[in-house]
């Protein structure tokens, strides 16, 4: 009987490279996730000190144009955090989506292998009808010889 062969792994190898491929995307994007979530934070802290650091100033007596000059940077780094929120929105809707991409790479993948196992199994049976059928005959043969 010939080697086992199945008809549908180049499909199957296609799906393990793509399911490869998708993991190492959503590697990456849930790595830049936990980055911009990090700068976010950070500009939260600074912006933090910030507010501090201009209370104390007029607690203390500033001048006007410093309040100005406080009061349109807060604003500009109140603008960058927004901007890191939209951004890490973004990113976790792509993620999203890369998961689902990834769900459904993986489900067809297993339904593959599924179905080589099966395949196989099937192939294995045929093997060992084909095997006891030869041993059989080879049997007969020795004992029809001997008489």
């Amino acid at each position: 009987m010939k080697k086992f062969e199945f008809n549908l792994q180049p499909i199957l190898n296609l799906k393990e490279q793509s399911e490869k491929i998708e993991r190492e995307k959503l590697s990456k994007i849930m790595a830049d996730i936990h980055l911009q979530k990090e700068k976010l934070n950070n500009l939260i802290n600074h912006l933090n000190e910030i507010l501090e650091k201009n209370n104390k100033e007029i607690n203390e007596g500033t001048t006007a144009i410093k309040i100005a000059e406080y009061d349109a940077y807060v604003k500009k780094i109140q603008q960058m955090i927004e901007d890191k929120k939209n951004l890490i929105k973004k990113l976790e809707k792509d993620a999203g989506i890369m998961r689902e991409n990834l769900l459904k790479i993986s489900k067809e993948k297993k339904a593959l292998e599924n179905l080589k196992e099966k395949q196989y199994s099937e192939y294995q049976y045929l093997l060992n009808l084909e095997q006891n059928k030869f041993i059989d005959e080879q049997v007969s043969f020795r004992v029809a010889k001997s008489y």
